[in-house]
């Protein structure tokens, strides 16, 4: 079977089963058989068969049943980088690149961050890679997301310099004068779970997606606890919930530690970053 009649095959299992799987996950998922292979760069008319084609087979079956392509690649680029994926962290999107953004933007000078409920790891990991003079701490409450983070640690050289803590969000943290804290933290409602496509409802880990009856209980506890951890004027710049804007403006103005910067688009023009500095001198 060439490679075009296996991807046409392909899409026409998808179109059967109802999958929200699409033709660029199958060439994706074809060229990781292959094993090195670009996507962009598959030849139509490659004959793939014997154990290329049950691994793409089996690939793809799994696919079809919501198993996101990107722990079936077990990677997935962020930031131009590659980074190890699975169902212990939230698969990186393209949204959260623009976090990255603005925190090296905000705090070009940062010595010393800190990212809150690291998941992968792929926040603190950029930053620290983006800023080679720079440490920081990285915390999350499950065990299993830190073993994740771990592993892109050391993928990316950062052992060093790129500290793991398990915390319930900040319990387990001194105040340690962070210049800048990031974190993409839980944010939906728990009433949003049956709308949540397959793919993400039951593969990424809900204690990564919920955050209370409203989305924003994590952000709350992140907003009370955090200005004892900044060093005054420090930047916190964190990831929301599409139609969220007001109300986190609204909680980031009801606090005095806290000062109001603003809160920036993602790609598709939908308020998504929210960054506020701690107050003080």
């Amino acid at each position: 079977m060439t490679a075009r009649e296996l991807l046409e095959s392909a899409a026409s299992l998808a179109r059967d089963a109802g999958s929200d799987a699409t033709a660029w996950d199958a060439r994706i998922l074809l060229a990781h058989a292959i094993g090195g292979a670009s996507p962009l760069a598959l030849d139509p008319q490659r004959d793939v068969d014997g154990a290329l084609l049950a691994r793409f087979e089996g690939l793809w079956e799994k696919r079809l049943t919501g198993v996101p392509v990107q722990h079936l690649v077990g990677e997935w680029d962020f930031y131009g980088r590659a980074f190890a994926v699975d169902g212990r962290g939230l698969v990186p999107r393209p949204e959260t690149e623009l976090l990255v953004e603005a925190a090296l933007r905000e705090a070009p000078k940062a010595r010393w961050i800190l990212d809150a409920g690291t998941g992968s790891g792929i926040l603190a990991a950029t930053f620290l890679l983006e800023r080679p003079e720079a440490r920081g701490v990285a915390l999350d409450s499950s065990l299993e997301a830190l073993a994740l983070a771990r592993e892109n640690q050391r993928r990316h050289g950062l052992a060093g310099r790129m500290h793991l803590l398990a915390s319930d969000w900040l319990l387990a943290a001194a105040p340690s004068g962070f210049d800048c804290a990031v974190s993409n933290p839980p944010y939906l409602a728990f009433s949003e779970r049956p709308r949540l496509p397959a793919t993400v409802r039951d593969h990424d880990p809900s204690q990564a997606l919920f955050a209370g009856e409203d989305g924003l209980s994590a952000v709350r506890r992140l907003l009370d606890a955090l200005p004892q951890h900044l060093a005054p004027g420090a930047p916190f710049l964190f990831e929301f919930g599409f139609g969220q804007a007001r109300d986190i403006e609204r909680e980031i103005h009801k606090r005095p530690a806290w000062a109001f910067v603003g809160i920036e688009p993602d790609l598709s023009g939908i308020p998504r970053v929210a960054i506020a500095r701690r107050q003080g001198s």
